[in-house]
C-alpha cells in the first residue's frame, strides 16, 4: 500500500494506528505529489490546485510517530529537491533517514537545475556519486520526468539500472505514477521492479490496457448494472489483473520468455529490441 504523509497529517487519511488493515508493506510518500500542481499521465483534467501547508517538520512529525508494528518504506522529502544538485539531494535524504534506522528508505531522485526538468539528463550525472545510492533500499523516479517519448523513458530507466549494476547496487527502481498494464511492462523490461499509480482507480484494466470504465461496465455487467456495482467490480477486477501481471513478470524474470507477458508479448518484444538498439546492446 502507498499512502501520503501529507494526507495523514491533514486528516484525509486515518492515523496509521487506525488503518483498517496492515499490509505486508506500506510505502509512505513524502507529500510532493499533493503539494505540487503536477499531474501524472493518467489525469484526465488539470484542476485548480491549492495545497495546504506542508513542511519537512510536518513530515517528520508523521514519521516520528509511525507505529513499529507496521512495516514501512519512507520516501525522502522531495518538495524542495527539484533543481538541487545530486549531492544536496543525497545529503538531505541521508539526514532525514538517519532519524529512522529501523525503516526501509526510498530515495526519490529529482532533476537538477542543469537538466531542464528531465531525469533523462540527470542520470548521466550520477556516476561520481552513484555509490552513495547503495545506502537506500529503493531508488525512486517519477514517470513524467523520465523523457518525452516512451522509448526515451525506457532508456532513462535502463541507464539508471546499468549505472547501479555497474557498482553492484541491487536496490530496486520504483517508477512513481506508472501502474497501467502496458507501461509497467515496458518499464519492467527496462529494469524497474516496483510500480505505483492511480490508473487502477481511474480506468478499467482489460485486454492488457486501460479502458473507459463505463464501457467496461456495460460489457462486463450489462446495461442494467448500477454505477456503484460497476465501480466496485472494476476495483476488484483491476486488483486481480495486477496480481496476474505480477506473476507474469516473475515468470518472465526466471525464463526470459516473452510469451509470459500476454497479450502484448510481440509488441513488448519489439519494444525491448528497440531499447537494446538505442543503448547499443547493453540491456
Amino acid at each position: 500500500m502507498l499512502v501520503s504523509a501529507y494526507d495523514i497529517a491533514h486528516g484525509h487519511l486515518p492515523k496509521p494506528e487506525r488503518f483498517p488493515c496492515t499490509p505486508f508493506l506500506t510505502i509512505v510518500d513524502s507529500g510532493g505529489y499533493e503539494t505540487g500542481a503536477d499531474h501524472d499521465f493518467s489525469s484526465i483534467y488539470k484542476h485548480a490546485h491549492k495545497a495546504e501547508a506542508w513542511s519537512l517538520k510536518q513530515l517528520q512529525k508523521v514519521l516520528d510517530t509511525w507505529p513499529a508494528r507496521i512495516p514501512a518504506v519512507f520516501v525522502n522529502y522531495d518538495r524542495d529537491s527539484v533543481g538541487q544538485t545530486l549531492s544536496r539531494q543525497l545529503t538531505n535524504a541521508t539526514k532525514l533517514f538517519s532519524r529512522y534506522p529501523n525503516q526501509m528508505h526510498n530515495f526519490l531522485l529529482k532533476p537538477t537545475s542543469r537538466c531542464k526538468g528531465l531525469l533523462r539528463n540527470t542520470v548521466k550525472l550520477l556516476e561520481p556519486v552513484v555509490k552513495e545510492l547503495g545506502a537506500f533500499s529503493i531508488i525512486g523516479i517519477t514517470e513524467k520526468e523520465l523523457g518525452h517519448t516512451m522509448l526515451d523513458r525506457m532508456e532513462t530507466v535502463a541507464s539508471l539500472r546499468g549505472i547501479l549494476d555497474k557498482v553492484g547496487i541491487k536496490s530496486p527502481i520504483q517508477v512513481f505514477g506508472a501502474l497501467d498494464p502496458l507501461s509497467s511492462c515496458l518499464y519492467f523490461l527496462a529494469g524497474a521492479e516496483i510500480f505505483d499509480g492511480l490508473t487502477w482507480l481511474r480506468f478499467a484494466y482489460a485486454g492488457g490496457q486501460c479502458v473507459y470504465p463505463h464501457n467496461y461496465g456495460v460489457l462486463s455487467a450489462g446495461v442494467e448494472g448500477h454505477d456503484d456495482f460497476i465501480q466496485s467490480k472494476m476495483f476488484s477486477d483491476n486488483y486481480s489483473e495486477l496480481r496476474k501481471l505480477q506473476l507474469a513478470m516473475r515468470d518472465f524474470a526466471s525464463t526470459n520468455n516473452f510469451a509470459k507477458l500476454k497479450p502484448h508479448e510481440n509488441f513488448l518484444h519489439e519494444a525491448y529490441d528497440s531499447l537494446v538498439g538505442r543503448i547499443g546492446g547493453g540491456a
